[in-house]
């Protein structure tokens, strides 16, 4: 019986680092040895119990970047020695949205960390061939564990079309808006606004490109008017903050658009009129496909999107339970907080 290390959520806010069983690959399957992974908002709701399908016990993490150790018997187009990133999800390549290439609306996926799948918080992780996609050997590991949130960001930033000469608010400057503020300065916005409470993300905010910080604490609207005068071309929502959308209609231009990227912890409540009165076109973004893969990889390639700046802790494997701590405690000045699974996960 073959075993690895992990960090396993043993129940609601306990984490602990032990031995697991390693499954055995499948046909499609490949091995991967973890040496970074980045922790997501999802898995610190999973951590506190929140999280709407994934329970513990379970090995959490889905956005990493690792080296293939082995392939499954069915997997002709990976060597070991790759170097691979992964989606967060093994889509079913058989229903209408599959079909169509639209992955990220498979209504029959498997999700990581989910109904006993393990996920990129250990030292090694099986992932599907259909979900994993290579990396070029001088991306440092840490940023290509960022590919993850960074496809998300790029398949939102697509949906209002050309963002070039546009201007741009961001509600929310978590991993999520940082990186949607990331996207927007690669895709030309002439100008990025991003909002949080309190003051400690104006740095990593400057970090991802933006122009301006806001903190909401003195008013969001207020303040983004104050930049962007007669409102922004394009929000991106990346907060489920209660009244979220109304602030979201009353930053954006009539005739604008509105893109919801965030997940929310309950229902939502929103005043329509004022939307249909300015025209708005609201658009709700799911995930990522491999063509959002295929831009912001040959992006951290080529050096035009470097997402380094936005990582703000590291731990080694073995205190993930304090690092999802520093996640929970939410200080301003934390940003991405990353996880080295092997040696080589922070090498430079």
């Amino acid at each position: 019986m073959r075993t690895t290390t992990a960090a396993v959520l043993e129940e609601v806010g306990t984490i602990a680092t032990r031995a697991i069983t390693r499954p055995d690959l499948g046909p499609s399957d490949v091995l991967v040895r973890v040496l970074t992974t980045g922790i997501c908002g999802s898995d610190l709701a999973t951590y506190l119990g929140t999280h709407p399908y994934k329970t513990a016990p379970v090995v959490l993490g889905h956005e990493m970047c690792g080296i293939v150790e082995a392939v499954g018997a069915e997997v002709a187009d990976l060597r070991p020695g790759q170097r691979v990133c992964s989606a967060a999800f093994s889509p079913c390549d058989a229903c209408a949205a599959c079909r169509t290439g639209a992955v990220n609306l498979c209504r029959d996926r498997e999700n990581l960390s989910h109904r006993g799948w393990h996920g990129s918080f250990a030292e090694h992780v099986v992932l599907r061939r259909n979900m994993a996609f290579v990396l070029p050997d001088h991306v440092h590991p840490e940023a290509g564990a960022m590919a993850e949130p960074l496809s998300i960001a790029w398949h939102a930033a697509c949906l209002p079309g050309d963002l070039s000469g546009r201007t741009v608010a961001v509600l929310g400057s978590g991993s999520i808006g940082l990186s949607c503020a990331l996207v927007a300065r690669q895709r030309s916005a002439r100008a990025v606004v991003c909002t949080d409470l309190g003051p400690g993300k104006a740095a990593l905010v400057t970090r991802a490109g933006a122009d301006e910080y806001v903190d909401a604490a003195g008013g969001a609207v207020d303040g983004v008017l104050a930049h962007l005068p007669g409102g922004a071309d394009v929000t991106f929502v990346a907060s489920g903050h209660p009244g979220v959308l109304d602030e979201a209609c009353a930053v954006t231009r009539p005739g604008g658009d509105v893109v919801v990227v965030s997940y929310f912890a309950g229902p939502q409540t929103c005043a329509p009129n004022p939307m249909v009165s300015a025209e708005l076109t609201v658009r709700f973004s799911a995930l990522s496909t491999p063509s959002d893969f295929a831009a912001v990889i040959s992006r951290l390639a080529s050096g035009a999107i470097d997402p380094l700046p936005l990582i703000t802790h590291r731990f080694p494997l073995a205190r993930a339970a304090e690092a999802m701590r520093v996640l929970e405690a939410g200080t301003g000045g934390v940003g991405k907080v990353m996880l080295h699974c092997t040696g080589e996960g922070g090498q430079r």
